[in-house]
């Protein structure tokens, strides 16, 4: 072991505290008030954050329509993955394909009969 007895000690930290009185001697209205504009000040900025934010949220979904739709679905495909696993969400998505493909059909449009026709029709 290394002696210590020759090094010289390091100063102490020490943190200095205010005292209550400092905050008493200023009349009590006067912290009322700057407290309600402070908050008010606080308010005001936090809304207005969230407000153009939002904003320009809808305006990125307006002009990105299927990407925020994607995005949407692959978030709630990764919600049911890791809530259900993997086998149960591929089930689900599974019925949700054949629900959506049945009231295309019901519906005349028939949009994912043939996506799966244009995928698997043209081998054989």
């Amino acid at each position: 072991m290394s002696d210590m007895k020759g090094a010289p000690k390091a100063p102490r930290p020490v943190i200095e505290q205010s005292t209550e009185a400092d905050e008493s001697s200023r009349p009590r209205v006067e912290r009322e008030v700057g407290a309600d504009e402070a908050r008010s000040a606080f308010h005001d900025t936090t809304v207005g954050f969230f407000s153009r934010a939002g904003q320009r949220a809808w305006a990125y979904a307006d002009a990105h329509p299927h990407t925020v739709l994607y995005a949407g679905v692959g978030l709630l495909l990764a919600v049911l993955i890791l809530w259900l696993g993997l086998w149960h969400a591929l089930v689900i998505a599974i019925f949700v394909v054949v629900g959506a493909a049945i009231g295309q059909a019901r519906d005349g449009e028939g949009g994912i009969y043939r996506f799966f026709r244009r995928i698997f029709g043209g081998r054989g």
